[in-house]
């Protein structure tokens, strides 16, 4: 084990002794439906697989290995714990960044460290390590291996050829985004000129036929390309794209002036993917945790701008002054960023304690409607939940409120103007609290 892999071994050690202290248990997104599917797939593997891929092409998607994460993933959180799948799920994170980070470093020179704490820095990565859920991550090591592959199948043998087009072909399908790395395989080829390039752009080429029919030619709700031109020029200048812009652009500049030719055509082929990602999420939905994949192609980035800097800038203290500042960031990142996220899913089991045995003397609202499914489903609830998205939506005189500083912040105002606090059941870092409130509507 070399010393990179320990350092990232140590990282993940200490969030998961982190995750421990605050007991984190099942979040408010996506858990509540993945333990029903998993479960279902316990009982009834091959019907109950059949039908969601049913139900997913008809959505407009196709996701055949999703299943694949509800045996490594959430059978494991729902016989062990909670707590085990969300530790499971940092070493995974570790170790994709790790594999990303090594395939890319044998032509581009950047370094472990920096590209660690870059990727810890992104406040959207902490996203990533909270919501296991997210899919897009295991895009990223099998992209990693596919470069491997294709940088060891010089004798092109057709056992090489058809794992390299078994992994083509399987990238997009674990989740849509994996398609933009079609554009770095494009470069590839057209640099390399081997046949197993041309093999991986086939297999790429296949499967984003067929998630564009399901687009264009089916009644899809999945990706709907229908946003207005402002709209996307909004999404645009939000200021994760401007960052991510900014970079992309810079990586650029310092790539065309890079004398090593393989380390220009690897930026040059990431940049094209970053921007690619970009492109779909404007056209698509720009909720937050979706920039969390944004952070795999920065922590490749920013560290190449950096080596690139410290070559032609060979300042005595430029390396610590770099290695600090990236340090510090990392930590205020941290804080800002990570702790209030955290402590919001440690304080939810306060939500859960409460709805559990505390049978509530009038109607509870709160504002994220998969949340109300989980609060309504997950444990044995003495309480229903109703979704409320909006103020007017409330029409009565007393009610309780789930409140949630990271999802119904908007809601506030008007609590403020039109209600009162009675009886507030608080909770350790104030993050969800039930509210009771009474109000002038």
């Amino acid at each position: 084990m070399n010393k990179d892999l320990k350092l990232g071994i140590s990282v993940a050690v200490v969030l998961s002794i982190i995750y421990s202290y605050y007991d984190i248990s099942w979040g408010l997104v996506d858990d509540y439906e993945w333990i029903v599917r998993t479960k279902e797939f316990i009982l009834s593997p091959i019907s109950s697989y059949i039908d969601f891929q049913k139900y997913l092409i008809s959505l407009g998607t196709i996701q055949p290995y999703i299943h694949l994460q509800y045996i490594v993933q959430y059978i494991p959180g729902i016989y062990i714990s909670p707590l085990f799948m969300h530790i499971e799920n940092i070493f995974i994170l570790i170790f994709t960044h790790y594999s990303l980070y090594k395939i890319i470093s044998n032509k581009v020179h950047i370094n472990y460290l920096y590209s660690l704490l870059v990727f810890l820095i992104f406040p959207y990565t902490f996203d990533l390590f909270l919501l296991p859920s997210l899919q897009e991550k295991f895009t990223i090591p099998l992209f990693a291996y596919l470069i491997y592959k294709l940088e060891k199948a010089k004798n092109e043998n057709y056992k090489n050829l058809f794992i390299i087009f078994i992994i083509s072909i399987s990238i997009p399908l674990i989740k849509l985004q994996g398609a933009v790395f079609s554009l770095f395989i494009f470069l590839y080829f057209f640099y390399y000129k081997t046949k197993s390039s041309f093999i991986s752009l086939i297999g790429f080429a296949l499967t984003i036929a067929v998630q564009a029919y399901l687009i264009f030619f089916t009644d899809s709700v999945y990706f709907v390309l229908e946003k207005t031109p402002t709209q996307l020029i909004n999404n645009l200048l939000s200021l994760p794209n401007l960052i991510f812009i900014s970079i992309i652009c810079i990586s650029i500049f310092f790539a065309s002036i890079d004398t090593n030719v393989e380390a220009k055509i690897y930026i040059y082929g990431f940049s094209l993917s970053s921007l690619a990602i970009i492109f779909m999420l404007i056209n698509w939905e720009t909720y937050g945790y979706l920039y969390g994949f944004y952070s795999f192609f920065l922590c490749i980035l920013v560290p190449y701008c950096i080596s690139s800097v410290q070559e032609r800038l060979n300042f005595i203290f430029l390396d610590r002054l770099i290695l600090v500042s990236l340090t510090l960031v990392a930590v205020l990142s941290f804080n800002f960023f990570f702790l209030p996220r955290i402590e919001r899913w440690s304080d939810l089991n306060n939500m859960y304690e409460i709805l559990d045995s505390v049978e509530l003397d009038n109607k509870i609202y709160y504002c994220g409607s998969e949340g109300v499914l989980t609060f309504n489903n997950l444990n044995n609830s003495k309480n229903t939940v109703l979704f409320a998205g909006n103020f007017s939506e409330i029409n009565d005189y007393i009610f309780y409120f789930i409140t949630d500083d990271h999802q119904c912040d908007y809601l506030y105002t008007d609590f403020v103007t039109n209600c009162n606090i009675l009886s507030p059941f608080t909770s350790k870092y104030n993050r969800m609290e039930v509210n009771k409130y009474t109000c002038n509507n």
